[in-house]
């Protein structure tokens, strides 16, 4: 598996020309590509899988609210993201939202609604189409819809403990030890960062017994928890590009409200 030294964003302004059919379809297409491979993708791989000008790419990828920019040794990745989840309100007559069973979604519902799951498990259903075209997703299928959604739909996954990577011990300083539903694995294995590597005390491992329950809790199967390095990076890209974004809109309405 590959291992990243660090992963710092890149922020680029928002587009200020609305979409044309040519910008919907190389979304769509960035979108299917960045899926495919556990949902991020080097920047210069990316415009050789993409035929399209220059410019339509750049003006599509500097749409922050669908993709962001990492640096993983020296090299730029576009990491994809979107504002989609999985519905969770009961009885939701319409919204933004997919609606669709989550372990249909994992591939593990051991039922279909045939025979006796209640939530959904058509893509193709008159809702979920028009939420996945909404958000250029329409050219997804389940598995890639998977890891878009687990990186970006933070309902679906454990956060890392914080207080498991302080301390020593096989805990840390975390309080609730082997009952933390929180993922016991090192921060900085995370982010590439851990100049400890063997030697490290923090688990390195999504397959040791704490992480691997953690995720099976959430309903995680074992065949998912080989991405789950690139997955929590790629969640760590995208939390940190919006926190900057969070940081720079604070920062503007303080400065308007100075000059009011």
């Amino acid at each position: 598996m590959e291992q990243f030294d660090s992963i710092s964003t890149v922020l680029r302004g928002p587009t200020v020309r609305r979409p044309t059919v040519t910008d919907m379809d190389t979304t769509a297409l960035i979108y299917k590509v960045l899926c495919a491979h556990n949902g991020s993708f080097e920047l210069g791989e990316l415009r050789a899988n993409i035929s399209t000008m220059e410019d339509d790419l750049e003006s599509v990828l500097g749409n922050q609210e669908m993709f962001t920019r990492a640096v993983s040794k020296g090299n730029k990745l576009i990491v994809a993201k979107t504002k989609m989840r999985l519905c969770r309100a009961n009885g939701c007559s319409g919204c933004s939202n997919l609606h669709l069973c989550k372990f249909y979604l994992y591939g593990t519902c051991p039922s279909n609604q045939r025979q006796g799951c209640r939530l959904c498990h058509e893509l193709t259903s008159e809702h979920n189409i028009r939420v996945l075209r909404e958000h250029y997703l329409e050219e997804l299928g389940r598995k890639e819809l998977c890891t878009l959604l687990l990186q970006n739909d933070n309902a679906l996954l454990p956060p890392v403990c914080f207080t498991y990577n302080k301390g020593s011990g096989e805990y840390g300083y975390c309080p609730d030890k082997g009952s933390c539903r929180r993922l016991h694995i090192c921060e900085r294995y995370i982010t590439g960062t851990c100049a400890a590597e063997v030697d490290c005390d923090r688990s390195h491992d999504f397959y040791e017994p704490h992480p691997l329950n953690t995720l099976q809790q959430r309903g995680v199967p074992n065949e998912l928890v080989a991405s789950m390095l690139s997955t929590y990076r790629n969640i760590q890209a995208i939390g940190h590009t919006n926190d900057i974004v969070c940081v720079n809109q604070s920062n503007s309405s303080s400065k308007h409200l100075q000059m009011l």
